[in-house]
């Protein structure tokens, strides 16, 4: 039975500004959740920006120009908090995250936010301003009603890509994770025959420890008997821990609503209507430089 931190969801809008751990509950979840502990603290933290300096993988991406830019606490720690402060597995997390230009150059070199405007308005995905009973801040996927004509399966991810860099900077998501509910309404053969193996790599090293965010849990809602296929592609990727935090409702919207309520949620799983994407897609496009050099950084040393 996971532990419960919070009596109900509540809205917590987006922070991202670098800030102490010293709130309740947020010490005692990341005690709990990540072994963080401030009496060891400096002590790793020193220990991993000495393993950062010597990596030879990470090397090519020192460059002078960049300064401490890469260095500073706060990226250290987004890492070594995806690690759960094993500095060994933040360092294996951090090799694979700079990598992701080389792995999905295709989906990589398309995540700008200005750039998406025509996804945007699709409605396709949000990562909203609510968390849950767990602290987990909440992310809505609707590939189901993903049209391939219009959007194509890169934009799609690369999409998500961005949402998940964003939250990935809250102090507070860092510690909680994320909560998604995945929404197959409308899911068929148009949008399988555009996936391949690429895309599910992709999709699948998001969930499984190649990017500095916690996934807890993912609600799959409207599954059709093709995700089965799908869900197949997957399964090889996918570690153990996240096949045992995915929960498949089906039609059936009685438990999602005990975790994610509906007043969040579209009318394709029980809520009031439209998905609304309008507060992360702006805060998205206020740091669209961010991005830009996030991906021209990726491209670079991509080969």
């Amino acid at each position: 039975m996971e532990k419960k931190y919070f009596d109900a969801t509540f809205k917590d809008p987006f922070d991202l500004k670098p800030q102490e751990l010293k709130d309740e509950p947020w010490k005692t979840m990341a005690a709990e959740l990540l072994q963080e502990d401030e009496s060891d603290r400096k002590e790793k933290m020193a220990k991993f920006l000495e393993m950062y300096r010597a990596d030879p993988q990470i090397a090519k991406w020192r460059v002078p120009e960049d300064g401490d830019k890469w260095e500073k606490d706060e990226h250290l720690i987004k890492f070594l908090r995806a690690g759960s402060w094993d500095t060994q597995t933040a360092l294996t997390i951090l090799q694979t995250y700079l990598n992701s230009g080389k792995l999905y150059t295709s989906i990589v070199k398309v995540a700008i936010p200005k750039q998406l405007d025509h996804v945007w308005e699709k409605k396709l995905s949000t990562a909203t301003e609510y968390r849950d009973h767990y602290g987990r801040r909440i992310f809505i996927y609707r590939p189901g009603l993903w049209n391939p004509d219009d959007v194509t399966v890169n934009e799609l991810l690369a999409s998500s890509y961005v949402m998940f860099e964003l939250m990935a900077e809250e102090m507070k998501t860092q510690i909680a994770g994320v909560t998604c509910v995945a929404d197959l309404y409308g899911f068929g053969f148009k949008q399988l025959r555009n996936i391949g193996i690429e895309q599910v790599k992709c999709m699948t090293s998001f969930m499984s420890g190649a990017f500095p965010l916690w996934v807890r849990k993912i609600h799959v809602v409207n599954n059709p008997r093709l995700f089965s296929v799908l869900h197949n592609m997957m399964k090889p990727f996918l570690d153990e821990r996240v096949k045992d935090n995915m929960v498949f409702h089906g039609s059936d919207y009685t438990e999602l609503h005990k975790e994610v309520p509906a007043f969040l949620l579209p009318d394709t799983m029980g809520g009031p209507g439209e998905l609304d994407n309008k507060v992360c897609v702006d805060l998205l496009k206020e740091r669209n430089q961010h991005y830009i050099d996030i991906v021209e950084k990726s491209l670079k040393h991509s080969t």
